[in-house]
């Protein structure tokens, strides 16, 4: 009896382990995507995952209207803190509530909030709501 009793809650605890690694795939990926495209300063990365308009706080506080706008200015908006702090982020710990999912820390971080809905069959799709960029 105990032997079973101990089978079933190592079940159960494995389980657990395999539904919250599962649980954060899809903040995981966008976190290693981001990653990626700060690497091979992929601007086209991030302009596509604007949710516009979206809010940038930093040298000047601004409203982000139009992807052509944040490529152009890219440089400036991203600025070689903000990239050093998204390429320290630990994907797989990370701080994500109400707001949405904060890459980054402090006064330089990337906010995304998931307009996708898995429940309805429509697969997690993380955007850029605001930046950080600021001391």
């Amino acid at each position: 009896m105990r032997r079973a009793a101990l089978a079933v809650l190592g079940l159960l605890l494995l389980s657990a382990v395999a539904w919250s690694e599962d649980a954060h795939v899809p903040e995981t990926k966008i976190i290693l995507e981001m990653q990626a495209a700060v690497r091979a300063d992929d601007r086209q990365w991030f302009a596509e995952h604007l949710h516009l308009p979206v809010r940038y706080y930093g040298q000047t506080n601004r409203i982000i209207r139009s992807k052509e706008w944040f490529v152009q200015h890219y440089d400036t908006i991203l600025g070689p803190a903000l990239k050093a702090t998204i390429l320290a982020q630990d994907p797989v710990n990370y701080l994500k509530n109400y707001q949405g999912l904060m890459v980054g820390e402090g006064s330089r971080n990337i906010w995304l909030d998931d307009f996708g809905d898995p429940g309805a069959g429509v697969p997690s799709r993380y955007e850029i709501i605001t930046i950080n960029n600021s001391d």
